[in-house]
């Protein structure tokens, strides 16, 4: 029986934070239909393939896939040493996939700049997560300008995260990110790359009635 979905990722990293999405009620937070999808065997990275080779070789990484699965999704960070435009690897990586048996069935979602741009929120499970006390962490990075007033994400999502898990010792990244992951709202987010995989998912799955 063909499975609905599989989602091809960078790294380990991407993988656990994916994975932990898609342990909760997704499909509330997708405004999709429910349907079958196991976090452990949907979810797939090439150890020796990481942004650059899913890049270059997604196309080949998923064709044992292309008689299991319906649908596939692939997912890198835009800052992965080629530094081009996300719209142009996007591109690249759908061409690659449909002209190489997924006819139209392939989606790429390439994150700008980073995994970790979708898991900054002004958000009281952040700061558990990151184990931050005192004052709110969004005033204090806005203080000394990591985190200007008036923008959505901080100025270097990736530094300013990394830096706060090992001042507070918070854990494994890995880790963190997944606890980001399991609590963070998703009504207000306003990424791209959240958006498209949302409105990928809404389309294959419309709610009855939508």
């Amino acid at each position: 029986m063909m499975r609905e979905i599989i989602i091809l990722v960078a790294d380990g990293t991407m993988a656990a934070v994916v994975r932990a999405f898609f342990e909760r009620q997704f499909h509330f937070s997708f405004e999709c239909a429910p349907f079958d999808f196991d976090s452990t065997s949907d979810i797939v990275y090439d150890p020796l393939n990481t942004d650059g080779g899913v890049h270059r070789r997604c196309h080949d990484i998923l064709r044992p896939y292309l008689n299991t699965h319906r649908r596939a999704l692939v997912v890198l960070d835009q800052q992965f040493g080629a530094e081009r435009p996300a719209d142009e690897v996007r591109g690249d990586m759908e061409q690659r996939l449909n002209s190489n048996g997924w006819g139209g069935r392939a989606t790429a979602i390439v994150i700008d700049p980073e995994l970790e741009i979708l898991l900054w929120q002004d958000n009281p499970n952040v700061e558990r997560a990151l184990r931050h006390t005192g004052p709110s962490l969004r005033q204090l990075l806005a203080q000394d300008g990591r985190w200007p007033l008036g923008a959505a994400k901080p100025l270097a999502p990736k530094e300013v995260i990394q830096k706060l898990i090992r001042a507070n010792r918070a854990g494994p990244p890995m880790v963190v990110y997944s606890q980001i992951a399991r609590s963070v709202s998703t009504a207000g987010c306003v990424d791209p790359a959240f958006h498209r995989v949302r409105d990928l998912l809404r389309a294959c799955f419309p709610l009855e009635g939508a």
